[in-house]
């Protein structure tokens, strides 16, 4: 095997044999894992030898969780093609290695970028992070690299087409994997500058790869702002050129218990401001431990809630300002879905724009009333061989006798990471070839062409 050819210490590799059709849980794993462990002791592999796990996938999650509470027996935990969930992998009792491809479609990309994120804040206080727990990030393979043709029907569908070299990349993560083990173990001092520097360089690959999704992640909201809708308001104004610079706009994003609040307009130091209230929504939480649904779930927001001020109600208190051009809610989003495919990666656009699909936005669904708006969700299908995009819209008249809510335009937006999410994962999985209708909660479907009439 090429790990006991690489790795300087004498190594005992066994393989969980799970029963056919009975699921890995935390139930079984303990009288599956001691068996195991059992026939190497009668294989000759001392008692006290020291043990590592490693688990492929959804298994990753119920392994993590046995590591954790078990830690007193086990040096080291291994993920392949998942990610550590429910925890912070800086409070993890043992060292964590992650080894996951570029064109994972089930551990969406996206998902690494928020290990990337966690880990890059843990290491500002604690550099020693990112050695400790180091992350591999294989260019151009897939979820199904660890397993070969062993991944289940629906599984393989979800997946993206590898672009590496099965046992180049293989032996490249096993160097690493050996790497780890020496490190943990503190074999010796040689073994652990080479490991410090291999985790170092690693660490700072998966940063790169990653940096368009965090990037445009925090431009959906950061700090309890909303930079995107800020950019939005901007938009909806009408304000061009110089009389753009006649009013300052704050986006907040606002947190679940709390009465949506109107936007509204004033003046601070002399300066003129349009203050914006949004909800941002993310998909429901799943229990990774124990939900199949892992490998289809989203990671970006669903939407975002925008309630911004109409531009005939900017103009009449700025006064003397021209409305250049009225913007809708279908031009935000269109705006919303150039700006990810700008912002991702020249790799992540060549692979997007191979596939023949196209992306409509149409026109606003336009309702009556505030309520009807707020449980009218952004509208995503799948329309044969066409996404369509659509956005709800609400407005109020410019009536002096409505007060606060007068020349009020709320918005249902694409979150430019969703779209993000559908460049990098969605679009480019297997099953996006095929052509059918999939319900608003799905973003299955490919683009790399638009319709003539979704020019903004």
């Amino acid at each position: 095997m090429f790990l006991q050819n690489v790795c300087e210490m004498r190594l005992w590799i066994a393989i969980l044999d799970a029963p056919a059709n009975v699921t890995l849980t935390l139930d079984n794993l303990p009288v599956l894992l001691y068996e195991v462990v059992d026939g190497l002791h009668e294989a000759g592999m001392v008692v006290r030898s020291e043990l590592f796990l490693a688990a492929h996938g959804q298994a990753g999650h119920v392994v993590s969780v046995y590591t954790e509470a078990m830690h007193n027996a086990i040096r080291g935990l291994v993920l392949l093609g998942t990610s550590l969930s429910g925890t912070s992998l800086e409070s993890f009792p043992v060292g964590v290695m992650t080894i996951v491809g570029e064109l994972d479609g089930l551990t969406r990309i996206t998902r690494v970028a928020s290990t990337v994120q966690t880990m890059e804040e843990a290491a500002a206080d604690n550099p020693h992070v990112v050695i400790r727990h180091p992350l591999v990030m294989l260019d151009g393979s897939n979820h199904g690299i660890f397993v070969g043709d062993g991944l289940p029907d629906s599984m393989y569908d979800l997946d993206i087409d590898p672009e590496a070299d099965e046992v180049e990349s293989l032996q490249g993560a096993v160097v690493m994997l050996s790497l780890f083990m020496e490190s943990t173990l503190q074999t010796s001092l040689v073994a652990a500058k080479e490991a410090r520097r291999a985790f170092i360089s690693s660490f700072e690959h998966a940063q790169n790869i990653t940096e368009p999704i965090r990037s445009l992640r925090n431009l959906t909201q950061g700090d309890m702002k909303s930079y995107w809708v800020k950019m939005a308001q901007k938009w909806l104004s009408g304000l061009e050129g110089a009389e753009s610079t006649l009013l300052e706009v704050d986006s907040f994003v606002t947190t679940s218990g709390i009465l949506p609040l109107p936007p509204t307009l004033g003046v601070e130091g002399g300066i003129k401001y349009a203050i914006t209230f949004s909800d941002v929504t993310y998909p429901g939480r799943i229990d990774t431990s124990q939900s199949e649904d892992i490998g289809t779930a989203q990671t970006a927001p669903l939407e975002i809630a925008a309630r911004m001020i109409g531009p005939e109600r900017i103009q009449k208190y700025l006064l003397n300002t021209t409305i250049a051009r009225n913007y809708t809610c279908k031009d935000l989003n269109y705006a919303s879905f150039m700006t990810a495919y700008h912002t991702a990666s020249e790799r992540a656009r060549t692979r997007f724009d191979q596939v023949e699909r196209y992306v409509r936005f149409q026109p606003d669904i336009v309702v009556d009333s505030e309520i009807e708006w707020e449980s009218t969700p952004l509208q995503v299908e799948t329309i044969g061989r066409e996404l369509h995009v659509t956005g709800i819209s609400y407005k109020t008249r410019n009536d002096e006798n409505l007060s606060q809510y007068a020349g009020l335009y709320f918005c249902k937006l694409l979150p430019p990471e969703r779209a993000m999410e559908w460049i990098y994962v969605d679009f480019i999985r297997r099953n996006a070839a095929r052509s059918g209708h999939t319900s608003s909660s799905s973003s299955g479907g490919t683009v790399t062409h638009f319709s003539e009439d979704d020019e903004p």
